[in-house]
């Protein structure tokens, strides 16, 4: 975490509002799997007001293998880049913005990442810390916040 100023740790209560919508999770208590299993985590975490939820079946597990697995795994993301301009050359800075809006899919989102509302992935933050030494600076991207945070695999099987 070299490149990380001081980093918000995971707290160490699970925080069940920041699993996915569409993340499939997991019941299954005789599974030895479980304790290194995220989908098993959010399901233990589940709070009593959900009442559905998308959930693996037991019957999935073969031979103490599960294609539904998901190694608990965290990673540091940043939020906000308020003051990544300031040392920019006026003859760069609207060639450098273009560039990283289009990056971040557009104005719109670009100002959500920029204020910090959306969080910067790990290769994300790499891509703009590359792009500008690409650019000819050579000073340390510095993004204003960082924090640590579960990552959630998207696809519907693990193993895919």
């Amino acid at each position: 975490m070299d490149n990380y100023k001081e980093t918000t740790p995971i707290s160490k209560e699970f925080d069940f509002s920041k699993v996915p919508s569409w993340y499939t999770l997991c019941t299954n208590n005789d599974c030895p799997l479980k304790a290194d299993c995220l989908r098993y985590l959010a399901g233990q975490n589940t709070p009593e007001n959900v009442e559905v939820a998308k959930c693996v079946m037991p019957k999935t597990l073969k031979d103490s293998e599960c294609q539904w697995f998901d190694r608990i795994k965290t990673s540091v993301w940043a939020a906000g880049f308020s003051h990544l301009y300031d040392n920019v050359m006026k003859k760069d800075y609207t060639k450098m913005r273009k560039t990283i809006t289009n990056y971040l899919h557009g104005t719109k989102i670009y100002y959500e990442y920029m204020r910090g509302e959306r969080a910067l992935s790990q290769e994300e933050q790499q891509w703009i810390r590359d792009y500008v030494k690409h650019m000819g600076y050579d000073w340390e991207v510095e993004f204003d916040s960082y924090f640590e945070e579960y990552v959630y695999n998207h696809k519907e099987k693990a193993n895919d």
